[in-house]
């Protein structure tokens, strides 16, 4: 009954794009749109051992524990003036620095799943650190993207260039970013870490002061280069904050030529790159959730029939 429970509950996450374990009371924003089913809360819930399912999760905290902070750090502390604690991992790492939102949110789920505070002190840690370098740089904005100041520079001048997998010639920063965003709000919303918050909310005051009056011609023109779920994102620290001028940030990144389709329920899907454009649907489900905008369901709802049947 445990097992089948939990196998549910993560069916229901992806259905309904409400994450496992979320303490729900932090959001001041609810949905308009009642869910018609709620995951269950992952402190409520422990694997049994012996289980397929509690194997799985013992190898990933083992590897997750086995990961250097400092290393995932390295080009957070360097961009943010202030010298590496330790050398920066090799691969992935040396393109974009996006391991380190991806690595924060694992410590929050870990330890929601599993009370063991081991997880928590490595996301206390993380979250400390971006603090840390926010403060530092006095602008709101923290990154760890190669050459990531004149990439922004540019880009918020109107000077936009991309080949699609590039944005002013930094790797799908947006794409980098939205993971630090997730992982904020994970640690935020999995383990209550009120620092989470304000880091993310900084940032995201960062964007909007950048980005909200930016003409739509050329926000496009960002959008050609993968940016994940930024809606969602933004759409998240709305609900978490109860300001309105995120959740009008999150519709920024309304990326046209894929959503219009969606939105009339006319399949343009062939031919496009499937893991850049789910997390953007994900997107536009949460701002269905949080506002009733059918536009956003006929997206979310059409783009799952198209591609599930």
């Amino acid at each position: 009954m445990k097992i089948a429970c939990i196998a549910l509950g993560l069916l229901l996450s992806f259905v309904t794009n409400v994450s496992i374990a979320q303490d729900y009371s932090r959001y001041k924003v609810k949905p308009v749109v009642a869910p018609k089913a709620k995951a269950f809360d992952l402190n409520d819930v422990r694997l049994l051992p012996g289980s397929p399912f509690k194997h799985a999760m013992d190898i990933n905290a083992k590897y997750i524990l086995e990961l250097d902070a400092d290393r995932l750090l390295h080009r957070w502390r360097k961009n943010a003036g202030l010298e590496p604690k330790a050398p920066l991992y090799k691969g992935w790492e040396e393109n974009s620095s996006h391991m380190l939102g991806h690595y924060l949110s694992a410590l929050a789920i870990q330890y929601a799943a599993s009370g063991d505070k081991r997880f928590l002190d490595k996301a206390n840690y993380v979250v400390d650190e971006l603090s840390t370098y926010q403060k530092a740089k006095g602008t709101g904005y923290v990154g760890g993207i190669p050459n990531e100041n004149n990439i922004w520079k540019e880009v918020i001048a109107g000077n936009i260039r991309s080949g699609g997998f590039d944005l002013n010639g930094g790797w799908v920063p947006w794409y980098m970013l939205h993971k630090a965003w997730a992982g904020l709000i994970d640690a935020y919303l999995y383990t209550g870490n009120e620092k989470a918050k304000e880091v993310v909310v900084g940032m995201s005051d960062w964007a909007y002061k950048n980005f909200i009056d930016m003409p739509d011609s050329s926000f496009q023109k960002i959008m050609v280069a993968e940016f994940g779920g930024m809606n969602e994102s933004f759409a998240q620290v709305y609900a978490i904050t109860g300001d309105k001028k995120y959740l009008d940030l999150s519709y920024k990144f309304y990326h046209k030529s894929v959503m219009d389709p969606l939105a009339q329920r006319v399949d343009k899907l062939g031919g496009l790159h499937a893991n850049t454009q789910i997390p953007k649907i994900l997107g536009a489900a949460r701002q269905y959730e949080l506002t009733g905008n059918k536009r956003e369901y006929d997206i979310a709802d059409f783009f799952f029939q198209a591609v599930v049947k």
